[in-house]
């Protein structure tokens, strides 16, 4: 008898604890959102910041620039999170482009594009 009153605790026990009361089953995981990307220009080099807003039921695992102008195409990859900086320097004078971009295990995602100069 005091196995089965035993048996019927934990019973209650586990279910009661494994089942909460918020129904989750309508949320999906998506690619991430509202990626934006500021550049500073500093004369001979730019500080890149860029920003995630959200990355909904799935976790970062990437996020970085895409930077460069006509000839030159470079990928800055960071560690994952929801703010991210670098910064480019030594490049020649010029007009260049910057794109931050977001990763999570639903998709990718990319902000507006900014142009910055390089002044020497």
């Amino acid at each position: 008898m005091k196995k089965l009153i035993l048996f019927g605790i934990l019973t209650t026990t586990l279910l009661t604890t494994a089942c909460s009361g918020v129904d989750r089953s309508g949320e999906r995981p998506t690619a991430p959102s509202g990626v934006s990307v500021i550049a500073v220009e500093m004369g001979d080099s730019c500080i890149l910041k860029g920003h995630v807003e959200e990355s909904h039921n799935s976790s970062l695992t990437k996020c970085g620039f895409y930077w460069g102008n006509d000839t030159i195409k470079n990928t800055i990859t960071k560690e994952p999170g929801y703010d991210f900086i670098d910064v480019v320097k030594n490049e020649k004078a010029g007009r260049y482009y910057a794109v931050a971009y977001a990763v999570n295990y639903i998709g990718a995602t990319t902000s507006d594009t900014v142009y910055f100069v390089i002044s020497q």
